[in-house]
């Protein structure tokens, strides 16, 4: 792959995904980011049957340190594509669930032409919507075989369009919006290629992150207000509000305000010289950049900078312990970072169709139920949601759920009074095989001198534990991926390494 400094490299990294208001003033630098790269190719989706032909530790290497000190320079042409493309995800009518019920794949916190941001920086260039930029997305959320998406672009732009142009309606696509009793858009079904569709619902990020929005706020301010008054002005438009970037937040500011959710996890939070994890992320960047076309597909270069958002899942732990409070993953996507290193795949590093493959929210609902906007809402609201980083493989038979004396079924994000005789029972996937798991059941319980996380029981296959006391309850599952090792080249030794690969909802016994 082509390289030039990694220095400028990491500061876009870090700062694509940032909400205006939520950025330092320490993230000024001054430099033009906008940088326009090779437009992707036009390109139809194959048959659905068919594959793809705070600041750094003070420890942190220097980053001149890590920079390759050879190899073609930046305004060396591209090498032709070498690496094929990888294949698409399954179908989630073909991921496996428990009986009755079945799991729907998202992407939540996602911007698109209405982001001041997206599209290197200049989603609108003389005036008129790059049309290509807006056709990379929408060909990513086909190939990913999505079944909804929640956008969230940024108010200076997103308050400037109605929300058809919102919700990406295209009518010449087949797109069919969907409409309130009012008759006013709250989402569209957009249609792929191959027959399938995608529901877009509206929404924003800024301060807070609405999703779901059945209408705009009485006041647009509310977006940039982390309080109370914002969060029920935005919740009386309809919206979930989420919190994105929970990194940069603290319990304390959190706390009062009333959100529905919070995310878990967001890739900027790895590489982040202005808060915790890159000291840790950047000794394994400088390597994949040095192994070049002999290192990992370019698909899975994120295996090289994924870590657990240890700071976000502490906060989580704390909201847990006093409410229900979803945890989600935020794909917080742009396309826009300048084109410094050229995969062997050809295809732009950031682009939506890669992005999309990496790590998304599946949802469970019932499997006999129609797919809609409603449903999407209640599963979010009620905590029937997995995190799943599926780039290393789907969630196939995972099953996390409860059953008391009763022997009713119990939920992720239910709530449940203790009782002897209360029973967890996890499941564990059946995708990879030849993968190494440690699935853990956690309790999380603030026992008066703090909020602590506690493994109660641990394995790699399927397992039951009797509820000893009331606490609250979720899953991570760690994998060590054996089987993407013919992938990873040269850094399969680094890479094939315990790495987290899916986070329950909890349910809460109290």
């Amino acid at each position: 792959m082509r390289t030039s400094p990694l220095p400028l490299l990491l500061l876009v990294l870090t700062s694509c995904g940032d909400s205006n208001s939520a950025r330092p003033p320490e993230a000024d630098s001054g430099i033009d980011l906008a940088v326009t790269d090779q437009a992707m190719p036009d390109r139809a989706l194959p048959d659905s049957n068919v594959a793809d032909a705070h600041v750094a530790d003070a420890h942190a290497a220097d980053l001149a340190d890590v920079v390759p000190s050879d190899g073609p320079q930046p305004d060396a042409p591209p090498a032709p594509p070498t690496a094929a493309p990888r294949p698409r995800p399954p179908s989630t009518a073909d991921v496996a669930a428990a009986s009755g019920l079945r799991w729907r794949r998202g992407l939540i916190h996602m911007h698109s032409v209405h982001s001041h941001d997206a599209c290197d920086g200049n989603p609108k260039p003389d005036g008129q919507y790059d049309q290509q930029c807006l056709a990379d997305l929408r060909f990513a959320i086909c190939n990913a075989r999505l079944d909804y998406l929640l956008l969230t672009d940024h108010p200076d732009s997103f308050n400037d369009v109605t929300f058809d142009e919102a919700v990406l309606f295209d009518s010449t696509l087949g797109d069919v919006l969907i409409k309130d009793d009012g008759g006013a858009t709250i989402g569209n079904v957009a249609a792929c290629p191959d027959g399938t569709t995608v529901l877009i619902a509206p929404g924003c990020e800024s301060d807070l992150m609405p999703v779901l929005l059945r209408r705009r706020p009485d006041d647009p301010s509310f977006y940039g207000q982390r309080t109370v008054e914002g969060v029920l002005g935005l919740k009386a438009a309809g919206a979930l509000v989420f919190q994105a970037h929970t990194e940069e937040r603290t319990f304390e500011e959190l706390d009062p305000i009333g959100l529905d959710g919070i995310e878990i996890y967001n890739l900027h939070a790895n590489v982040n010289p202005r808060w915790h994890q890159l000291a840790e992320v950047l000794p394994d960047i400088s390597r994949l950049l040095d192994a070049r076309d002999r290192g990992p597909h370019p698909d899975l270069f994120m295996l090289a900078i994924l870590r657990e958002n240890r700071w976000a899942i502490e906060t989580w732990n704390r909201l847990v312990t006093t409410r229900t409070m979803l945890g989600h993953a935020g794909s917080d996507i742009h396309q826009n970072l300048p084109p410094l290193v050229v995969p062997s795949d050809g295809e732009r590093l950031d682009s939506y169709r890669r992005f999309t493959t990496w790590f998304a929210n599946y949802l469970l609902v019932d499997a006999a139920s129609a797919f809609d906007l409603d449903v999407v809402r209640e599963a979010l609201a009620t905590g029937r949601n997995l995190v799943v980083f599926h780039l290393l493989g789907e969630p196939d038979g995972f099953d996390f759920s409860g059953r008391g004396q009763d022997g009713l079924r119990i939920e992720m994000g239910a709530e449940r009074s203790f009782e002897a005789g209360l029973t967890l029972r996890v499941n564990v996937p059946k995708s990879v095989p030849a993968a190494e798991l440690d699935v853990r059941l956690l309790q999380i319980v603030d026992d008066g001198e703090g909020v602590q996380s506690v493994v109660v029981a641990q394995g790699s296959s399927d397992f039951s534990y009797a509820v000893e006391r009331p606490g609250v309850y979720r899953v991570e599952v760690y994998q060590t991926p054996m089987h993407l090792a013919p992938e990873l080249g040269i850094l399969a030794d680094l890479l094939v390494r315990p790495t987290p690969w899916i986070y329950s909802n909890p349910i809460y016994v109290r």
